[in-house]
């Protein structure tokens, strides 16, 4: 067995590979995680295994955490790197563009035959990503479900940072815009942000993980105003990074380990 897993800033995501595909997938809260399961000692990461009930063995780590720490017996890869391998296994592609969208940044790949030819990365700000998309429901009193299917009618905001974007949001609530309209503008102005980021390294087909995947209307949003040809959402959007720390080790690591064992 194989288990990777992605250290995120809001979530751990761990996926288990045995033989030739994957038995379980578990996310938890980042905070809770290293709480429960985790110490940190000598900037490492010791994770009681037994207690998540997956395998100890043959581990591959990539992340947020994982720029902080290491994880005690594992092989650490960088997170653009996981992302990439994880749409290799999951839409068996060699040409794309990803766009990730997680919880505290974003990641732009320009990937052509299997290797990464640019990217680009947001990671210094909040706006645009998945910890934003959280405290604007918060703020709007609405479930991040129905936020995420809001794109009709917009009103495109103004403000490019975080906090200066709640006070615009709430001077449109004072004015009686309805909550719709607002939701739609927030799905819209985030994923113009977002396609500026990935215009000049954009190429087809268009591949959206991370966890904010499953806001279908960022997603189509994204797909407009980057006049996508093809749109890819991979099975598995927030569990991209572990799984592709699992195809990482199966295809690289663990045929290194054997050819130098023979």
């Amino acid at each position: 067995m194989i288990t990777g897993i992605d250290l995120g800033s809001r979530f751990v995501k761990i996926a288990v590979y045995n033989g030739d595909k994957f038995v379980n997938f578990e996310k938890f809260d980042t905070a809770k995680f290293y709480k429960n399961f985790a110490k940190i000692k000598e900037n490492r990461l010791f994770i009681d295994f037994s207690l998540l009930d997956i395998p100890s063995e043959n581990i591959c780590s990539t992340g947020y955490g994982r720029n902080n720490v290491n994880i005690q017996g594992a092989v650490p890869i960088n997170e653009l790197k996981a992302h990439v391998w994880g749409i290799l296994y999951q839409q068996k592609i060699r040409k794309f563009t990803l766009i990730d969208i997680g919880g505290q940044d974003v990641k732009v790949v320009k990937v052509i035959n299997g290797y990464i030819e640019d990217f680009v990365m947001n990671d210094k700000c909040a706006a645009s990503t998945g910890r934003f998309l959280e405290n604007m429901a918060t703020l709007l009193d609405v479930d991040i479900d129905y936020f995420s299917n809001k794109m009709e009618k917009i009103e495109e905001l103004n403000s490019t940072c975080a906090i200066f974007g709640e006070t615009e949001i709430i001077g449109k609530v004072a004015r009686g815009i309805p909550v719709d309209i607002i939701c739609s503008s927030i799905n819209y102005t985030l994923a113009k942000r977002i396609a500026n980021m990935a215009k000049n390294i954009f190429i087809n087909p268009l591949v959206v993980a991370g966890g904010v995947a499953a806001n279908r209307a960022m997603v189509s949003f994204l797909k407009k105003i980057l006049s996508a040809e093809t749109l890819l959402l991979p099975e598995h959007p927030q569990f991209n990074g572990a799984i592709g720390c699992c195809y990482y080790f199966k295809s690289v690591k663990q045929k290194t380990s054997q050819h130098d064992t023979q």
